[in-house]
């Protein structure tokens, strides 16, 4: 059948990520949200079990965010040239405050540097506050970047940041701080307050990763698959079981031999 796979194939440029999964599946659209649940007011049983799909859902919710995140990173890992954090002098808690405050910003930057490219992840400081980590495509060099000072040392600081203090740090060519980076920030977690709202944002002109669904007893598909990890270096390798059919699946990394 031409919808059954046994290979997840993810194209993230130089890295590619492979799921290898023990029994082949059916491609489905959305499945990973379809949840049928069934109504009931009595049944602490069926309700508790209710209650464990939810949180399933919501940890392979937030697990998809966290990939999808360090994918977009890694589809952009040549571009990426500055680590950028903004922080509110106020301290502002409600995130869509905050969120409008930072479109306001995004908006200033993409006037001036029309291909801005960023990957933008919010986070919750411990007194409450929202502030913002980003990637970026803005070069140390650039003339909008400039140094200040504060208790005896120099920090680099971008112009159109009004709300409060900022920072910008060198990332060029260190794609092990960047993953880093994303890794720290998108964190495992729950986290309530973000629930509804988007876990990161990006801008439109980054490259995105594509998904291909392989079959090993197809000769194409294998073939299509030796070509994609063709000198490639595995950098990372796991086992895991996966939460809603109990399967195991081997998971494998590779980078472009250098």
């Amino acid at each position: 059948r031409d919808n059954l796979y046994n290979i997840k194939l993810v194209d993230c440029g130089e890295y590619v990520q492979v799921y290898y999964l023990k029994n082949k599946r059916v491609k489905k659209p959305n499945n990973d949200n379809n949840l049928n649940i069934v109504s009931s007011t009595d049944d602490k049983i069926m309700n508790k079990k209710i209650s464990n799909s939810f949180k399933k859902i919501a940890l392979k919710n937030i697990n998809r965010s966290k990939f999808e995140c360090q994918r977009l990173a890694k589809c952009n890992s040549k571009d990426w040239c500055t680590f950028i954090t903004l922080t509110f002098k106020d301290n502002i808690i409600d995130l869509n405050v905050a969120n409008n405050e930072y479109k306001k910003f995004i908006y200033k930057v993409k006037r001036i540097f029309k291909n801005f490219m960023c990957l933008c992840v919010p986070e919750f400081q411990k007194r409450g506050a929202v502030h913002f980590h980003l990637l970026t495509n803005i070069a140390i060099e650039n003339k909008d970047l400039i140094y200040n000072q504060k208790n005896n040392k120099k920090f680099l600081h971008i112009k159109y940041w009004n709300n409060g203090f900022d920072s910008v740090e060198n990332v060029k060519g260190n794609m092990e701080k960047i993953i880093g980076y994303i890794s720290k920030y998108m964190t495992k977690d729950i986290d309530d307050r973000l629930f509804s709202h988007h876990r990161y944002f990006y801008t439109r002109n980054l490259k995105r990763p594509i998904v291909n669904y392989l079959n090993f007893d197809d000769k194409k598909h294998l073939d299509f698959y030796n070509k994609k990890i063709e000198n490639k270096n595995i950098i990372y390798s796991s086992e895991y079981i996966d939460i809603f059919n109990n399967e195991k699946i081997a998971f494998r990394e590779f980078l472009k031999a250098s």
